[in-house]
């Protein structure tokens, strides 16, 4: 036998000693076996767990059921994602038992299941209570597609469940994500004032015109590219927080105006701090219209109201444009 296969042989026995040590066979006792749920309790009171607590790398964020919908304390009572707690929530209240693993807390880091230390576990603790009932699960490792490393809080006995939910990364991911939505083709005007003057200006005159047409040009410029200007008049499609906190009063902020072709305005200032761009939004709604339309947008403005949203880098550069960002780059010998 050469050193090679001898080689080969030894990996392959450390890999079957370590696949031991993970699976650890023994007395079961009353263990759960496969098929059972992980809580078979918690099905009976699930309509009425009312707050869920989640911690992950440090970070830990509350989530609580108030008047029939779910908010985030942390975040000012901000509403949170149903989606998103409803699918955890789930996930816990279905776990069931695929495989029997290690009960060895020193290797539990292997699974993604220890939390010793909250600063640098892998793991994601859920704790989930109704009234006088509690159910604490630590999601580990993914498995695949569909499965999970788990174990139930306070016990060493670890899991492969059935279950693999979305569980977010990062606390403002647990909020309704949306902040307004509105298509380009319902823009009529946009107008972007600095705070050192500097006015940008773009605008349709219909709405079945494709481009957005820029006003008082430089003198000698051009524009970078013909449709330059589209982003501006596109930014609030699909507007989403990457987080939220309550409204305060914005220093130095660029404000764009936008006005749609209904002639509802939307303000939108924009400021920057260490943790990212913000932006805050005030609706200012005509004195008649399409009923079912001024309904729509009063919603939207009690939403927004009161609140400013953290938003990716790339939206807030389109609200805060400059000339310089939209023109030719001028030689030396035109400057």
């Amino acid at each position: 036998m050469n050193k090679a296969t001898l080689r080969l042989l030894g990996f392959v026995v450390a890999g079957l000693v370590a696949t031991l040590l993970l699976i650890e066979s023994g007395d079961d006792g009353d263990l759960p076996g496969a098929g059972s749920h992980l809580f078979p309790d918690m099905r009976a009171v699930a309509n009425d767990i009312n707050r869920v607590v989640v911690v992950r790398a440090g970070d830990s964020i509350s989530i609580e059921k108030r008047g029939g919908g779910w908010v985030v304390p942390d975040r000012g009572g901000y509403e949170a994602d149903v989606a998103t707690v409803t699918e955890v929530l789930l996930a816990m209240t279905e776990a069931a038992v695929v495989e029997r693993k290690t009960a060895n807390p020193d290797l539990h880091d292997r699974l993604g299941v220890d939390m010793t230390d909250t600063e640098t576990s892998k793991g994601t603790t859920v704790l989930a209570t109704a009234d006088d009932n509690s159910f604490q699960l630590i999601f580990g490792n993914a498995v695949q597609q569909n499965f999970r490393y788990a174990r139930i809080a306070g016990d060493n006995q670890s899991w492969l469940i059935d279950q693999n939910p979305e569980i977010p990364t990062e606390p403002g991911d647990w909020l309704n994500m949306d902040i307004i939505d509105i298509g380009s083709n319902h823009i009529r005007s946009v107008t972007i004032e600095h705070p050192d003057g500097e006015v940008i200006s773009i605008r349709k005159d219909t709405e079945a015109d494709v481009n957005f047409m820029v006003a008082d040009v430089p003198a000698g410029r051009e524009l970078s590219y013909s449709t330059v200007a589209n982003g501006i008049g596109g930014v609030l499609n699909d507007l989403d927080l990457d987080d939220v906190r309550e409204r305060s009063a914005m220093t130095d902020a660029v404000k764009t105006r936008f006005e749609t072709f209904d002639n509802v305005g939307i303000d939108v200032a924009v400021s920057r701090d260490d943790k990212g761009a913000w932006i805050s939004i005030d609706l200012r709604l005509p004195g008649e219209g399409n009923e079912q339309t001024m309904d729509e947008w009063s919603a939207t403005r009690a939403r927004v109201d009161g609140w400013a949203y953290r938003i990716a880098d790339y939206k807030a550069n389109l609200l805060a444009r400059r000339w310089d960002d939209i023109l030719k780059v001028q030689s030396a010998d035109e400057e």
